[in-house]
């Protein structure tokens, strides 16, 4: 809402995809050489003549957008299009023409803003996943073809799903970003759907002659299991929409229809490649010493030291999760992004040229409706107010007020002494919404503050609320599925507990290696800093659907054996 006033009155719109060019020069007041300054003019010029969706363009000399010793300068590039409409056209334009900017005067130029955010989906990690997964898989098998068949299975049901996905974008707004976690959950559970079912499959084959009918019996057991699976991981990703955030409850919709579709293409092409290839695919037969086969050192040790073995599980969690008490969670800034990008070393400039907080504006929209009538009062209760805050904690600069053309607003933007992700520009936003009772009581003003820092800490906190709400909500519909599956109260318990455990594992690890920076130089990790806030979400829709996952296929197939036999150290290692 005060995004849309502040564009309302003061022709500011946010929505609006925006690059901001940071000029650096080297020498002292180089940014004012004659022409150098002119031959930036003429820069931003022609970007402008070549662009029909650029609206505007500030001008850094006219606007003193200059740093206090003269060597850095920028221009801010407002678009009319958003974010995710400007296309690669107009990156490109910007790019070449700072070429000769660099070549003639050996100005570093850098860009950053919201039209610098990739959108683009998927990129080489599937394809590396895909490589390593057909990898271990020919390892496994021993076969080509056996290892390509849950690749194809997993990748068919994929594209069926992002085709679908694809389609509802015509009649609903579906941003590209969130096919990303449907891509990546349609390729894992499809790869291990299928897989679980062949390898089903293979195991029945040892003791039988008859492939139709030991495909039958594989999608009669492993299949049921595959569908469950497959219940649990929609309604963990479609938990995603209790979070209240319209873009992640997308996101879980979407990765929903991929995970559908992966479990279709488990339980019908799947087989039908199975009776196609089945004289490719490598069985060996059923020997008498089965039970030495299934007697390896890690059932030995489960079954025989089941005590030691929860104790063991239960400390490495616990010690892993430690972390997690002091999680802190933020959306991450161009000072995180690796030190070689554009972005990143746009931010350091800036943040060493103008002040850290540069990077984090915090605008402020202050309502004078009432007082209007008295320009005299208006004026000196502004100033009050100007003092105000350029008196508190953690403030480096105050704008001074500008008014609206209609005289019915004044915006001042508060620039704090640190980075948007800094724990001081978070006790701010916190102090200039306090301030909002006292400018009403002392000036009669309503005040309300934006920008993209207060959106981030808002949009954390409301994520933070959610998570107990979210994983509440997922983690009873799953008790209450596996007891109807199992007919158990302990299965389901310990099913539940051992994730809870998983996830605290997962979330202080990465909090260990992200945000505190343990071997950061061994995981790629340039920049530590906040977790991203929706990481938790993320991470529970994901990790629970894969713990449910792996619970039932492990589960189903000892509850199958226990059933025929009635032994249980046999079952579980069997299982």
């Amino acid at each position: 809402d005060t995004n849309k006033k502040i564009e309302k009155h003061f022709n500011q719109d946010s929505e609006k995809a925006q690059i901001r060019v940071v000029f650096k020069t080297i020498k002292d007041d180089g940014i004012l050489q004659p022409s150098i300054t002119e031959d930036i003019k003429k820069t931003l010029e022609d970007i402008k003549k070549d662009d029909k969706h650029i609206d505007k363009i500030s001008d850094p000399y006219e606007n003193k957008q200059i740093s206090k010793d003269k060597t850095t300068a920028f221009a801010d590039i407002t678009y009319d299009v958003s974010q995710t409409s400007l296309k690669d056209g107009s990156r490109d334009n910007v790019k070449n023409h700072l070429k000769d900017l660099r070549d003639n005067h050996n100005v570093q130029t850098e860009l950053t803003g919201t039209g610098m955010t990739s959108t683009e989906i998927g990129g080489n990690s599937e394809l590396v996943g895909i490589i390593v997964a057909f990898v271990v898989l020919l390892i496994t098998f021993g076969s080509v073809i056996a290892a390509g068949l849950p690749i194809i299975s997993a990748l068919i049901g994929l594209a069926s799903g992002v085709g679908i996905i694809s389609l509802l974008t015509y009649a609903f707004d579906i941003p590209n970003v969130t096919l990303t976690l449907a891509v990546m959950i349609g390729l894992a559970v499809g790869i291990d759907y299928a897989l679980f079912i062949l390898f089903r499959y293979r195991q029945v084959m040892k003791t039988e002659t008859d492939y139709v009918k030991g495909i039958g019996l594989a999608v009669g057991t492993a299949g049921s299991a595959v569908i469950f699976a497959g219940v649990t991981v929609v309604i963990a990703v479609c938990g995603l929409s209790l979070v209240g955030i319209d873009f992640l409850a997308v996101m879980g919709f979407a990765s929903a229809i991929s995970v559908i579709f992966a479990v279709f293409s488990a339980l019908t092409l799947l087989p039908a490649l199975i009776s196609i290839f089945h004289k490719r695919i490598k069985v060996n037969k059923l020997q008498s010493n089965f039970k030495k086969d299934i007697d390896t050192p890690w059932s030995k040790f489960i079954t025989g030291n089941a005590l030691a073995a929860v104790l063991l599980g239960l400390i490495i969690l616990v010690a892993a999760a430690i972390p997690v008490s002091h999680m802190r969670l933020g959306i991450p800034d161009d000072g995180v992004k690796p030190a070689d990008s554009t972005q990143k070393k746009a931010y350091d400039i800036i943040s060493d040229k103008f002040g850290e907080g540069f990077n984090g504006q915090i605008p402020m929209l202050i309502n004078v409706k009432d007082k209007k009538d008295d320009p005299q009062g208006l004026q000196q209760d502004l100033q009050s107010v100007y003092k105000d805050i350029k008196d508190k904690k953690n403030v480096d600069i105050v704008t001074p007020p500008q008014m609206s053309k209609d005289n019915d607003y004044a915006l001042m933007v508060v620039i704090p002494k640190h980075g948007p992700n800094a724990e001081s520009t978070n006790d701010l936003v916190h102090d200039l919404r306090d301030y909002h009772k006292d400018a009403q009581d002392k000036y009669g003003f309503k005040t309300e503050i934006s920008g993209q820092s207060v959106i981030n800490i808002d949009m954390s906190k409301k994520l933070n609320e959610a998570i107990p709400l979210f994983a509440s909500v997922i983690v009873v519909l799953a008790f209450f599925l596996l007891m109807i599956v199992f007919r158990s109260i302990l299965i389901p318990l310990k099913a539940v507990l051992g994730f809870v455990l998983s996830l605290m594992a997962t979330l202080g690890f990465t909090t260990f290696v992200m945000q505190d920076g343990f071997m950061k130089g061994l995981f790629g990790i340039e920049t530590t800093g906040p977790m991203l806030a929706f990481l938790p979400v993320i991470t529970i829709g994901i990790l629970f659907g894969l713990a449910m996952d792996y619970e039932v296929f492990l589960m189903s197939r000892i509850h199958e054996e226990y059933s025929k036999t009635g032994d249980n150290d046999y079952s579980i290692k069997v299982g």
